[in-house]
């Protein structure tokens, strides 16, 4: 591509229909053409202008029309605006034409029209470059991005350019502007974009303290109240927990008050007893939720933490670990959820022992053969339990050693060991299936299958899934193997049953002729005599 760009802007005598010629030999994207145009032509002529209107209103090739609107990158116009917006609803150039018209300065409404019209991704884009501008229906309309589209930067560039903490202070603060601001705050402190950006956002304990303030002067909705819940449990044992420090338990407190004042608490129970099952479980959960109150007060504490019911998009439950009221994940790690439950708690990893061990209690959010974890040895040491040797992937100091009373940490792992009040049906299902599996191997072992993953996730609440695999054992990553998946409705009925009628088909019955494969190739299939079925990937 750099030949041919640089053979058609020596070569005045090309035409738009060369070089449009030219380009269907070629394979390129609409940013190769960007960068190529820098080196070759930072200041674009009214001559490649005009080649590039003529790529975008009359090309025929896909590679055409990229290289008009790599060409429109940087350099298009108000009055190109409605072609680039035009050609933006094809698919494959949906995103350099978001590019191009965010670097118009005046065509805010054209992208703001395209924006809507294209995939998510796209809107998160124009939000982006749109986040700051002055126009106010520009401003709520980035305002009013849905938090499932907001990643944990993008939240805090909005929040800083549009000034939410000043914003918060005005004398009159409407109700849809503070839902949205509560909607950054919270989305501050996801790490959908691989870290936390809340202890990043300079006015974030100003602007908890004024959201805070005003929400008893809302009116009391149940959309509200599961805003008001999740930022509580940040301050109480997440992120917002480390930058508001000093105020958390009053900003708690406060929450506490109006959740339980005579207005909400009537919404709430309606709700709870709505036939509608999403709103009843919301507000079953917020009403639990608010009954926790406070932060834990003795040394070492282990809260399991579920989101919203009805969740923004893929949150995990965590096993958040609070020593001295803060938590620790939240204070020293910003790229991802604390673990599991079942994989920190119920495993038995915290329990202490005179052999040091080391414990994973954090992964990144983009996994951690990608941007690492949160690790800590524990071990006995007589009337105490230690932590030490910690190690993390995030920058700056790792936690000091720790020391506590070996009575009172064991007292409260055997607690949490013991505690799936947090649970919901599905998710218990998992559990109790997964603990038969492990508790008699020979269950899968006989139909040569190994278990895999069992679990439940609040996006399917009445659905749990299982994985196991077949060949029980593989004697290199190479060996032909399959996965199969088996998923469990528990609507209406005893997850206790349920998990009893699974176990028990499984041990009369080879589940590898009922569960569907989701993993595996069909020459692997062959291989090891099975008929093969397309995955239904996961």
């Amino acid at each position: 591509m750099l030949t041919v760009l640089r053979e058609f802007i020596s070569n005045p005598a090309l035409s738009p229909q060369d070089l449009h010629e030219q380009c269907t030999h070629l394979a390129f994207g609409a940013r190769a053409v960007t960068r190529t145009l820098q080196e070759l032509a930072p200041e674009v002529s009214p001559r490649l202008l005009q080649t590039a209107r003529w790529l975008v209103m009359n090309g025929t090739d896909r590679r055409a029309v990229l290289l008009g609107l790599g060409l429109f990158d940087g350099n298009a116009e108000q009055s190109d605006a409605d072609s680039i917006r035009t050609i933006g609803l094809l698919r494959f150039v949906e995103r350099p034409a978001i590019e191009a018209l965010a670097k118009i300065p005046t065509a805010a409404q054209d992208l703001i029209w395209l924006a809507e019209r294209s995939r998510n991704h796209s809107r998160t884009v124009a939000a982006a470059a749109l986040a700051g501008h002055p126009d106010p229906a520009v401003r709520q309309w980035v305002l009013s991005t849905p938090r499932d589209l907001l990643s944990s930067d993008l939240a805090r560039q909005i929040a800083e350019r549009y000034s939410l903490a000043e914003t918060l202070g005005r004398p009159v603060v409407d109700d849809r502007t503070w839902d949205q601001l509560g909607n950054l705050l919270l989305a501050m402190t996801s790490t959908r974009n691989y870290r936390y950006e809340i202890n990043r956002y300079d006015q974030a304990a100003v602007a908890y303290q004024r959201w805070v303030a005003l929400a008893g002067t809302r009116p009391a909705t149940l959309e509200r109240a599961a805003l008001l819940t999740m930022i509580a449990e940040d301050l109480r044992t997440g992120p917002a927990a480390p930058v508001a420090c000093g105020i958390r338990q009053d900003l708690i407190d406060q929450i506490n008050d109006v959740l339980t004042s005579a207005p909400w608490t009537d919404m709430l129970n309606r709700s709870a007893g709505a036939d509608d099952p999403v709103e009843a479980r919301r507000a079953a959960w917020i009403i639990d939720q608010t009954a926790r109150n406070g932060v834990p007060e003795q040394r070492f504490a282990v809260r399991v933490v579920v989101p919203d019911p009805s969740p923004t998009g893929f949150p995990q439950i965590e096993a958040r670990i609070i020593i001295d009221g803060m938590p620790i994940v939240a204070t020293f790690f910003d790229k991802g959820p604390a673990e599991e439950p079942e994989r920190l708690i119920y495993s038995g990893r915290l329990r202490a022992t005179t052999e040091p061990k080391e414990v994973r209690l954090a992964e990144a959010y983009c996994t951690e053969g990608c941007c690492g974890g949160l690790y800590v040895t524990i071990v006995r040491d007589g009337t105490e339990v230690i932590w030490k040797d910690w190690r993390s992937s995030t920058p700056g100091d790792p936690p000091p050693e720790m020391r506590f009373d070996a009575t009172q940490y064991d007292r409260e792992i055997i607690r949490a060991e013991q505690d799936h009040t947090w649970e919901w049906p599905a998710r218990t299902l998992a559990r109790r299936v997964a603990d038969r599996l492990r508790a008699d191997p020979t269950i899968l072992s006989r139909w040569d299958c190994a278990p895999g993953w069992c679990t439940a996730w609040l996006k399917e609440y009445d659905l749990a899934r299982l994985t196991f695999n077949h060949p029980a054992r593989t004697g290199s990553f190479n060996d032909p193997s399959i996965q199969f998946g088996v998923v469990a409705d528990v609507h209406g009925q005893a997850p206790e049953l349920l998990a009893a009628e699974i176990i028990e088909s499984m041990k009369n019955v080879d589940p590898k002729s009922v569960a569907e494969m989701i993993g595996g190739s069909k020459d692997a299939a062959e291989k090891l005599g099975l008929a093969y079925r397309k995955p239904n990937r996961w």
